[in-house]
């Protein structure tokens, strides 16, 4: 076997074994030990507003969605920074990216929110947020109104090791 061939073995060998994917970032409903439950399939996950309070406030349905237990989890896989990605190092926070067509025009930057719960489970990063808290978070300034059917919004989830970032990710939100 000539040098070059064996070069040319050495490389298909070494990456079909180190050169993975990294950072493979999947919205869901929940996880488990296995990894995402009910993953996002579009840009867009829905939720029902069954068993949930819509006869008061807002703050009162996003109370009942909060102990009912709905979740926006996210699954990334084969989690890589510049760093090796340690539980020391992962820090995760969301915000609600501007709405598309909106007339007010915001010259601050949004304010972001820590990500609830953070797993970190050999190189895949688990994590969630009860989708109570990103209710009242995102409808704030309405919570003593009384309840009406909330539009959809865009929620922008973003990890990082210390200062280094590892994966950003939006989606929209739907109750229906």
């Amino acid at each position: 076997m000539g040098l070059k061939a064996f070069f040319a073995c050495l490389v298909i060998v070494v990456c079909s074994y180190g050169c993975k994917e990294r950072n493979i970032f999947t919205f869901c409903r929940d996880f488990n030990e296995t990894g995402c439950i009910g993953r996002a399939a579009t840009a867009t996950l829905t939720y029902p507003l069954e068993k949930s309070v819509r006869t008061k406030t807002i703050r009162d349905f996003a109370n009942s969605i909060y102990f009912r237990g709905d979740r926006l989890a996210f699954a990334l896989a084969n989690a890589d920074a510049r760093y090796a990605v340690t539980f020391e190092c992962l820090h995760g926070d969301y915000y609600f990216p501007q709405e598309i067509g909106s007339d007010t025009v915001v010259a601050d930057a949004p304010e972001k929110f820590e990500i609830e719960y953070l797993e970190l489970r050999e190189n895949n990063v688990y994590g969630l947020v009860m989708l109570g808290s990103l209710i009242e978070k995102k409808f704030v300034a309405r919570k003593a109104e009384r309840y009406y059917a909330l539009p959809p919004f865009r929620v922008r989830y973003a990890l990082r090791c210390g200062k280094a970032p590892i994966a950003e990710k939006e989606i929209t939100v739907q109750l229906q």
